[in-house]
């Protein structure tokens, strides 16, 4: 028979023997966010949101694969975040099934050019994407090993790829995001597009190019828009309503009932949709606002739903950490230009012109032993900061008026000189010169 003092025991609480920093187990109560999950970057919704037009012009282009005849190069324009790319990994996964349920073989083999620059970079990507794929579209997996950067003359490059492309399927598509990163470097678009008519490959090859720069096809050289023969698909910005819509119904799938204030996903909307219209953009808004809500109401009592000014105090994270960390991590002549801007911006000569940025970027380059790049490669990389919120076309709404491009910095002076000396090369160290003379004009608050 059991002792008074057993059956006490049993009933006494089980003591802690570990205390720490995430015992408090208020945190594991529900207060606004239900799943975070649906507000990832990486989060691919059923169905492409507001995008009905285009994914049905994008499927009239495709879908001469499956009675197998062969595809014109494709190429999307749009800004950042309006669907290009998800437009393009929702369609070819269920292009390339359909397909094999029809006996047509597909492979696909997708990089983004923005890691590389130039035409010889992006093509060893291309071989090692083949033989250890990274990107979600890439079918390819070849038992080879992977090239060094570095170090190939640019013919046995470009032979090494048609090698690879020859061992995948009779189909092949070929995604190249942000192609317009290369610039005037068009040696891997003239390569590709020649490689059946110098008996280089074997089977039917579709480009598809994303780009940013609706303008990037005026560049090209004759000889590679003559053989490119390529069909336009343009992604316009979202409009506000797209964005409402989008956010609505993320909003309903993340959050517990009730916990939005009313206007919160209007301003997200109209935020976004005054900068780029990016759906990406957001929806990162709303994510970093329901975070800020949900540590708020975790310390506090008062506080269980997203107010309007979680949007705006997230609005100001977001956009510093953006720029910082783009900055850092910039590839070198995108460094060099944005070192040209900040010091024309020092001396209180911002907004500037191409032509000007360019003279000075050139100057730049060479203090660091490099060859400069042509003023359109420069350009590129104008461009591109503009799209990441780094640097602001102050005359971008009044293009075709005879105006001229003029560039300043979107962000603090010194915030952009902070980042550049945190820059992950190590290349630039001491910019105190700069802030004294930015001292002297009085343009570092700016």
């Amino acid at each position: 028979m059991e002792t008074l003092e057993a059956v006490v025991l049993l009933w006494l609480p089980v003591s802690k023997t570990h205390m720490g920093y995430f015992d408090d187990d208020g945190f594991l109560d529900e207060y606004i966010i239900k799943d975070r999950s649906v507000l990832k970057p990486e989060y691919k919704p059923k169905k492409l949101e507001e995008r009905d037009e285009e994914l049905e012009e994008y499927v009239k282009l495709l879908r001469p694969l499956l009675k197998g005849w062969d595809l014109d190069n494709i190429f999307l324009y749009g800004h950042s975040g309006v669907g290009k790319t998800v437009a393009t990994r929702t369609l070819l996964p269920d292009l390339r099934g359909t397909a094999e349920e029809q006996d047509i073989d597909v492979d696909l083999l997708e990089i983004n050019c923005s890691s590389a620059n130039t035409s010889y970079q992006s093509t060893i990507e291309l071989i090692n994407e083949a033989r250890s794929p990274e990107y979600p579209l890439t079918t390819l997996d070849l038992d080879k090993p992977e090239l060094s950067k570095t170090g190939y003359p640019a013919e046995q490059v470009y032979d090494e790829l048609f090698d690879d492309l020859n061992e995948a399927a009779n189909n092949i598509i070929l995604v190249l995001d942000e192609v317009n990163t290369l610039g005037s470097d068009s040696e891997l678009l003239y390569q590709l597009t020649r490689a059946q008519t110098m008996h280089k490959l074997e089977a039917e090859l579709c480009i598809i190019g994303i780009s940013n720069d609706f303008n990037f096809r005026d560049d090209l050289p004759a000889r590679v828009k003559d053989t490119l023969c390529e069909t336009e698909l343009h992604f316009p910005a979202y409009e506000q309503s797209d964005l409402i819509s989008i956010l609505s119904r993320r909003a309903e799938q993340a959050f517990y009932e009730g916990t939005t204030e009313t206007g919160v996903i209007e301003l997200c909307a109209a935020l976004a949709s005054r900068d780029r219209g990016s759906a990406r953009q957001a929806i990162r808004l709303l994510r970093k606002a329901a975070e800020l809500a949900e540590n708020e109401a975790v310390e506090s009592d008062d506080l269980d739903c997203i107010e309007e000014q979680h949007v705006r105090n997230a609005e100001e994270i977001i956009e510093r950490k953006l720029v910082t960390t783009g900055i850092r991590k910039l590839t070198t002549h995108r460094k060099y230009v944005l070192l040209a801007v900040t010091n024309l911006a020092a001396q209180g000569k911002t907004p500037a012109q191409t032509r000007d940025i360019y003279e000075y970027y050139k100057t730049v380059a060479r203090e660091f032993g490099r060859d400069p790049l042509t003023r359109r490669g420069a350009h590129e990389h104008l461009l591109e900061m503009c799209d990441n919120g780094i640097l602001k076309n102050v005359n971008r709404d009044q293009r075709g008026r005879g105006r001229p491009n003029k560039y300043k910095l979107d962000t603090p002076l010194e915030t952009v000189i902070d980042a550049l000396e945190q820059e992950e090369d190590g290349e630039i160290d001491d910019l105190d010169n700069l802030r004294e003379q930015a001292d002297r004009q009085m343009t570092l608050g700016e």
